[in-house]
């Protein structure tokens, strides 16, 4: 049996696939962050090593059998990041296969953008459009061709907009705000208090200023923001349609540099649309207010992304004559 493997690799987390011939997952694991930009270079190889350990433990014959592996990792940005990625990859397949089986066919290896698994698992295509919310925040357009194009995903510091850091860090400050009696009164006060375990709003500097409060930390909080939300409070939903028309102007901006997104789906993916319907709709408004014929894809359910790099592996090796 073929067998193909998938890594969704990311600055705070990274998930891994393994599907069979006929598109069935048959294992996943789950590490730390494996973006040589968020963490050393070594110490994210390490990470990943680990993480395909644990994949191919529970069956070391899906070891044997595997005939493909795709990475989508995030924060790669040119080929010599990609190469050195494989390479170390490349290594850890042919010498784990050669303890087990000398005579074993060696493992394609691929890396591609976080974008191509995302749209690879949501609309069973490596190109179209690609929208992501979560920690952070970019959109991907991807040609036919494989010309890939971006608009934000600059990071915390630089951009991010829609994405749960930025929300997460507005509604900190919202609640300042609120405390000084520039903002309302807001139910977000109460919720971030008690879910950080402090008295009073001021209590917030001594907690967010330490040097273990993160950026994932931060981006936390947005959970509470759709919360507020969706009980009516009145910053949070401003909150919210203001960085969903954020990032809504970014895919404007991307659409217009190529001719082919005109036309192309939309896929939306994150936990921010996830579990927003305020947020997801507000995008799809502000998009389509220009882009009326645009297609816009969000299922519940969409495969994961490491799964979307599983099936990208597949079809990359059915096309290649190396698998």
């Amino acid at each position: 049996m073929r067998v193909y493997a998938g890594i969704d690799g990311g600055g705070t987390k990274t998930d891994a696939a393994i599907i069979s011939e006929f598109g069935d997952v048959l294992g996943t694991a789950r590490g730390g962050a494996t973006n040589p930009h968020s963490v050393p270079p070594q110490e994210a190889v390490t990470e990943l090593t680990r993480i395909l350990d644990l994949l191919f433990s529970s069956n070391m014959n899906f070891l044997s059998y595997c005939e493909g592996i795709c990475l989508g990792m995030s924060g790669i940005a040119d080929d010599q990041e990609r190469q050195w990625i494989a390479s170390h990859v490349h290594d850890y397949m042919r010498n784990k296969k050669n303890k087990l089986d000398s005579s074993s066919n060696a493992c394609a290896v691929w890396v591609v953008t976080e974008g191509e698994i995302a749209l690879m698992a949501s609309i069973g295509q490596p190109h179209g459009l690609l929208a992501i919310s979560g920690t952070g925040s970019i959109i991907y357009g991807i040609t036919p061709e494989g010309e890939v194009y971006r608009a934000g995903g600059w990071g915390h510091l630089l951009g991010d907009e829609g994405s749960g850091y930025r929300i997460g860090q507005r509604t900190l400050q919202a609640i300042m705000q609120s405390y000084d009696g520039v903002l309302p009164p807001t139910m977000l006060t109460s919720l971030v208090q008690q879910e950080l375990h402090v008295k009073h709003a001021p209590d917030l500097k001594q907690l967010v200023y330490k040097p273990d409060w993160t950026k994932s930390s931060t981006a936390a909080i947005a959970r509470l923001t759709i919360e507020a939300a969706s009980a009516g409070d009145e910053a949070a939903r401003v909150l919210l349609m203001d960085e969903a028309r954020l990032l809504a102007d970014a895919a404007k901006a991307l659409i217009r540099r190529h001719v082919s997104f005109t036309n192309a789906p939309m896929a939306l993916s994150g936990s921010i649309f996830r579990f927003s319907s305020l947020f997801r709709d507000t995008y799809v408004r502000h998009l389509t207010e220009i882009y009326k014929s645009q297609r816009i894809i969000f299922q519940e359910n969409t495969p994961a992304p490491a799964v979307g790099a599983a099936q990208l592996a597949a079809q990359k090796c059915r096309l290649a004559e190396s698998c």
